[in-house]
């Protein structure tokens, strides 16, 4: 840890109320962000499910299921069996009905102030029996309550194929709210292009860059790396990394996270990676080293005043800084701490950080202002109204200059950062 954050430790332990020794830096705060265990429930990081609704048409019925954090306001996340069910109104489930009944183990992504993922059930369903209507929608979580819909009239689970020995209840899948938008970039070799990204799992080239490939599927991307000749790494929130044209060094995918990840930065001879989580755990990969993380340096019980959002690697790689949305800025092994805009009144969240190759480095909020701490103001759109809110932030190669990605992929230049082209 650098100097700072030592410090800040220290005072820690003589201290049990709640205190920014630097502003900016870590604060202990009781209630404003709430990371628990991954068991569902009332409590904790777990799920609870709204009132389904149904769409389709003959033949193929969709169920649509909102999700949202037990807990209001909570960071996590939260794998939960979850178990969809086909019944008469009397309560009798149809025998012929594949999958009905049947739980699926799904992992589902919060942060505070966005919208939950929905989940999605495709019915198939062929005259099932008895076929008496209404049919009624069962979907419920692991303890946690069961929600429901009724199925009558015009949307008869009929199908016009006819008579047939079975249905099929898919297993659910996660819908990602808003998966076309962009929600980050990363440069190319040379300042010759860079890459935008979109929440779904899109990816849109500019310049020299091009697209190797992308995920499909249940995705919910958190940020892309540039891993150094063309390629790059794509991180999700549940831990998952995705490389094309790069050596894959290893992800959380498939472990039970307290907090969803939010940002991915690749170490300065891309023979590696870090993920960061909103709740400021660190996952190293490659030749990344672990130098500490927020969880390990905050006394038991304590939390955030707000998320982390991005992490930036030094130049050379012996370190790195993490931001919250507040501007708090935590420093770890040799990344100095400049200051940071946590305990400031600011326009708009701070949404990410890029380092300038000096040891400094600048913070972006979603109204493009930028926050420069040792290193060189080059403009900002924080006098501009947006079409779309900035989600996103790269730096040069040389660290003279540095891009802005909005919501809707417009793009802003600054520095000696080339503009080759946008999704706005």
């Amino acid at each position: 840890m650098s100097d700072s954050r030592v410090h800040l430790k220290r005072r820690f332990l003589r201290l049990a109320v709640a205190v920014a020794v630097v502003p900016g830096t870590l604060a202990i705060a009781a209630v404003s962000l709430t990371v628990g265990s991954a068991a569902a429930g009332a409590a904790g990081c777990g799920v609870v499910l709204g009132t389904p609704q149904s769409t389709g048409a003959l033949g193929s019925i969709v169920f649509v299921v909102p999700t949202a954090p037990a807990v209001a306001g909570e960071a996590c996340n939260a794998n939960v069996s979850v178990t969809g069910t086909i019944a008469t109104a009397g309560g009798t489930r149809p025998s012929n009905v594949v999958g009905n009944g049947v739980p699926s183990s799904v992992t589902i992504s919060f942060m505070p102030g966005q919208p939950g993922p929905d989940l999605l059930w495709q019915w198939s369903p062929h005259c099932a029996d008895p076929a008496s209507l209404p049919y009624d929608f069962f979907a419920s979580v692991q303890g946690s309550g069961a929600t429901s819909i009724s199925i009558a009239g015009a949307a008869s689970p009929c199908s016009s194929f006819g008579n047939v020995s079975s249905a099929t209840l898919h297993a659910p899948i996660v819908s990602v709210p808003n998966p076309e938008t962009y929600v980050g970039m990363a440069g190319g070799d040379g300042n010759l292009g860079y890459w935008l990204v979109r929440r779904g799992g899109g990816v849109s080239p500019y310049g020299t860059s091009t697209n190797l490939g992308m995920p499909f599927g249940n995705v919910a991307v958190a940020g892309v790396a540039s891993a150094g000749g063309g390629g790059y790494w794509m991180a999700t929130a549940d831990g998952g990394v995705f490389s094309y044209g790069a050596p894959f060094h290893g992800s959380m995918g498939g472990t039970t996270l307290n907090a969803p990840i939010v940002g991915i930065a690749a170490t300065p001879d891309h023979g590696g990676y870090w993920l960061a989580a909103a709740d400021g755990g660190v996952y190293a990969f490659g030749d990344a080293a672990f130098y500490g993380s927020v969880p390990g340096v905050l006394p038991p019980g304590a939390s955030l005043n707000q998320p982390v959002v991005g992490i930036a690697s030094t130049q050379d790689g012996k370190g790195y800084w993490m931001v919250a949305s507040d501007g708090g800025v935590f420093s770890f092994g040799d990344a100095h701490f400049w200051g940071s805009v946590g305990g400031t009144h600011l326009n708009k969240p701070v949404v990410g950080m890029a380092q300038n190759n000096v040891g400094g480095y600048w913070l972006v909020a979603s109204d493009g202002g930028i926050f420069s701490f040792n290193a060189t103001f080059y403009g900002s759109t924080g006098s501009i109204v947006l079409n779309q809110p900035v989600t996103g932030m790269a730096a040069t190669n040389d660290g003279n200059g540095y891009w802005m990605v909005a919501a809707d992929g417009g793009i802003f230049a600054f520095g000696d950062a080339p503009f080759w082209g946008s999704g706005g």
